[in-house]
């Protein structure tokens, strides 16, 4: 298994994208991701710009989900298959393991990580499957330690998810090294005092 997966998803414009008559400068073919050059498009006197360009990228998954109706439709659960499925493997196994959600206010993190009561995203999926099966232990282990931090960083801010309260109150917490554990958030609520 690869230390490292990356995968991008496409989403459906808003409405307001839709009412300012934004168009999709995305295309999606397998593993790859073509971004047009849109500013050009408008042009009316036929003149080729020799900087239009289609910059292709590649990545480990891609995803369209712009298009319910399209036949590569990349639903919830495909999403939770290639990604969710991994995660919950490596946890088994006793890998710490990570999910992180990268993008700009409005590109679809929250989601694609949450979902909505009918459609749910990768969180509430992982720990479903963390939680559902006892056949997943390794033989003679009958139990296991599970512990989670779900985080928020904004503008330079991190912020414990996890915690009650109001969501404008939460306290931006500290990023700090620890010599021999490595990286943690500090003045995040120990899972066992969580409530």
């Amino acid at each position: 298994m690869a230390n490292i997966k990356v995968a991008i998803r496409v989403r459906p414009p808003n409405a307001r994208e839709s009412a300012d008559g934004g168009r999709l400068a995305v295309q999606v073919e397998d593993k790859f991701v073509k971004i047009r050059n849109a500013k050009l498009d408008g042009r009316t006197d036929g003149h080729v710009d020799s900087r239009e360009k289609l910059l292709e990228f590649c990545f480990d998954y891609c995803y369209w989900s712009a298009d319910p109706a399209a036949p590569h439709y990349a639903s919830q659960e495909e999403v939770f298959q290639d990604l969710g499925v991994s995660v919950l493997s490596g946890a088994s196994e006793g890998y710490n393991v990570c999910l992180f959600a990268y993008g700009q206010t409005g590109s679809g993190k929250t989601y694609t990580m949450m979902g909505t009561p009918d459609s749910l995203g990768l969180t509430p999926r992982i720990c479903q499957g963390l939680f559902r099966s006892e056949d997943s232990f390794p033989d003679g282990q009958n139990s296991s330690r599970v512990e989670i931090s779900f985080l928020e960083i904004y503008n330079e801010r991190v912020r414990d998810l996890l915690r009650r309260g109001d969501q404008k109150k939460r306290p931006s917490l500290k990023v700090r090294e620890h010599p021999e554990k490595g990286p943690y958030v500090q003045g995040e609520i120990p899972v066992d005092q969580r409530k």
